[in-house]
């Protein structure tokens, strides 16, 4: 593609993300959520295709990118991506809407390539890329170690050997080093808990899990640096957010901030129930710095583009004090003595920003953050001292059993099921489980309580621990 075509950009118009912003909501989740809820085993721990068997993911409509005439077929978005959605966003810029999205920003003399989508999505990426230039890609930059963000490397790399280009320069934090390295190590364990996540079958433990294999950068850097690609500068800024090794680029020229999973579409992942420490406050400070730069156009790791400065303003700050707020709260009640059981029935985000279709807890979940926060400034002591060296909870459930009776307790938690309490149902029926494990009665009961606790579950990964619950329930009856 030549220069002044690329400055003419791809596309006739430009469509506002104000009303987006205000009354997309449905639309605007359904591209994080379709991916997000596909049934894949790799949000970000683990380098795999998605299992045999497993569904694709669904497509539904969603906001196209920008330049799209109304929201309709050709904006659909699915975990593969939509090809017929790829545009150039601005001049040099064009925006491949995968999960997660690639961003290539052309120059005269080469490619800055933002992120790699997963490992399956690189050679169809690299072939619309092909379509559209023959530039050489020059860079790759990470955002961050998550599979979904640099699975698709390889993809590029043997583009550039078969093309005799110059092997690209891969650039991340310093932490993407030991991301990687974490993942080699703990392959196994991260494999069983994408299967609980992802609501996949569970793999077999007599088997290994296959040892990623990552393409690792050849630059890292501490807290900040820039390249220069044909006299043009990006900067790398460093931030904790979703993950300690993040990485958002600030293209000064172009008035474009590419944020990877500082921005998601999503109430943001903090407080993973499986995962490691995720960082609420550097989240925020992270969005913060965002909105500093006054960008006119936000590319996201996963999701629609965001176009104009006021709109990309409100985009972050608005996550970003749902975020401070959050973790403001949790820290004032720990440092007047409460524990996590109080704070988690307490702790609300701002009411006003809950409607917004960029904070709907599709995925992650005001509750997950309120856990995050917890697990990043204290331990896990729950302040029962019964639970200091506590006694196994089937010794526990067999001592209420044998008081009560399972036929007692199984009676009142259909009464509490008629009532619609089917959490506190589901505590009574786990005792007679745990204490009579082959009581059909209780794994029926058990079963059907939690088959309705995933249909009307709108977050993923809650809905997925209830369709798991529910699957082990039924075992027991066969």
């Amino acid at each position: 593609m030549a220069s002044s075509d690329r400055k003419r950009g791809l596309f006739e118009g430009k469509m506002s993300r104000r009303k987006l912003l205000e009354t997309g909501a449905v639309a605007a989740m359904s591209v994080a959520g379709v991916g997000l809820a596909a049934a894949c085993t790799e949000e970000a721990e683990q380098k795999h295709t998605t299992p045999a068997g497993t569904a694709p993911a669904a497509t539904t409509a969603s906001p196209g990118p920008i330049g799209s005439p109304a929201l309709g077929s050709s904006s659909i978005v699915s975990l593969t991506g939509n090809p017929q959605a790829i545009a150039e966003v601005a001049p040099g810029t064009i925006f491949f809407p995968y999960f997660g999205n690639v961003i290539a920003l052309l120059t005269d003399d080469g490619i800055v390539i933002v992120d790699t989508s997963l490992q399956g999505n690189g050679p169809p990426i690299v072939e619309e890329l092909r379509k559209r230039t023959d530039l050489p890609v020059q860079t790759i930059i990470y955002t961050h170690g998550h599979v979904d963000h640099v699975g698709g490397t390889d993809a590029f790399l043997k583009d550039a050997d078969a093309r005799g280009h110059d092997r690209p320069t891969i650039i991340g934090h310093e932490n993407v080093i030991r991301r990687f390295q974490r993942y080699e190590r703990m392959a196994g364990w991260i494999r069983f808990l994408n299967a609980q996540q992802w609501g996949v079958a569970p793999p077999d433990p007599s088997q290994p899990a296959p040892v990623p294999v990552f393409a690792y950068p050849d630059i890292t850097y501490h807290d900040r640096t820039s390249i220069e690609v044909s006299g043009e500068t990006f900067e790398l800024i460093y931030g904790m957010g979703e993950t300690d090794d993040h990485t958002w680029v600030w293209a000064p020229e172009r008035k474009i901030a590419l944020a990877g999973d500082f921005f998601t579409w999503a109430c943001p992942n903090v407080g993973n129930p499986w995962k490691v420490q995720r960082y609420t406050r550097g989240w925020a400070e992270g969005l913060e710095a965002i909105a500093e730069k006054r960008p006119a156009l936000l590319l996201p790791g996963h999701g629609p583009p965001i176009e104009g400065e006021d709109n990309v303003q409100a985009a972050c700050l608005d996550v970003a004090r749902y975020l401070r707020s959050i973790d403001d709260q949790v820290v004032e009640r720990m440092n007047k003595g409460q524990w996590l059981e109080q704070i988690l029935r307490e702790v609300e985000p701002p009411a006003d920003l809950a409607a917004k279709p960029y904070l709907q807890p599709i995925y992650g979940h005001p509750k997950f953050i309120i856990q995050g926060v917890w697990r990043q400034y204290g331990g896990w002591y729950d302040g029962n001292p019964a639970n200091f060296f506590a006694a196994a909870t089937a010794d526990q459930a067999s001592e209420i059993v044998k008081l009560v009776g399972a036929a007692a307790l199984l009676s009142r938690a259909r009464d509490l099921q008629t009532i619609g309490d089917l959490p506190l149902a589901c505590h009574l029926v786990d005792w007679v489980c745990k204490a009579e494990p082959d009581n059909a009665d209780a794994r029926r009961l058990q079963r059907d309580l939690f088959e309705a606790r995933s249909a009307a579950e709108p977050n993923m990964m809650a809905r997925n621990v209830f369709k798991g619950a529910a699957a082990e329930a039924e075992k027991h009856l066969i």
